[in-house]
């Protein structure tokens, strides 16, 4: 069992890397040409509050979130597991998509919505779960005395 968690710990990393460099990428074209349009857009689901500090929070926000984890998922997680403290800040931060389904769900009245927020919570769970999944098995691998290098 030695060696049986670092290829799970790599493959996880490289897709956490791949998904977290495609939404960087992705949510700052999008929101940097927001953030620089003269006029609101038109489309069906824009943002009712265009314009306003609140939008501008916002999207700032966003792109830090976005930002952190793909710096996150670049470190190494030789360095990420080397001591419990650091390793529980890099989980909590890694978590941080997933986390904000479940704040967002907890205003849940009727059977429907709780539906929705499940299934929510699975799709969070199967796409923001690689580095999550990468950390625990570094930090597995690290705790039964094996060396770390990247994942």
């Amino acid at each position: 069992m030695q060696q049986t968690l670092r290829p799970f710990a790599i493959a996880c990393k490289v897709v956490a890397i791949i998904e977290y460099l495609g939404g960087a990428w992705v949510k700052i074209n999008l929101d940097v040409s927001g953030l620089r349009a003269t006029s609101q857009p038109m489309y069906r689901d824009a943002p009712q509050d265009w314009g306003t500090a609140a939008y501008y929070h916002r999207t700032y926000s966003e792109i830090v979130v976005i930002c952190l984890l793909l710096l996150l998922a670049l470190i190494p997680n030789r360095w990420l597991v080397s001591s419990r403290f650091v390793f529980w800040v890099s989980m909590l931060i890694a978590l941080t998509p997933i986390l904000v389904v479940v704040a967002n769900s907890f205003s849940i009245h009727d059977l429907s919505s709780w539906l929705d927020a499940f299934i929510a919570l699975v799709l969070m769970s199967l796409f923001f779960g690689f580095l999550p999944l990468s950390l625990i098995f570094s930090f597995w691998r690290h705790r039964r005395g094996e060396k770390v290098t990247y994942a």
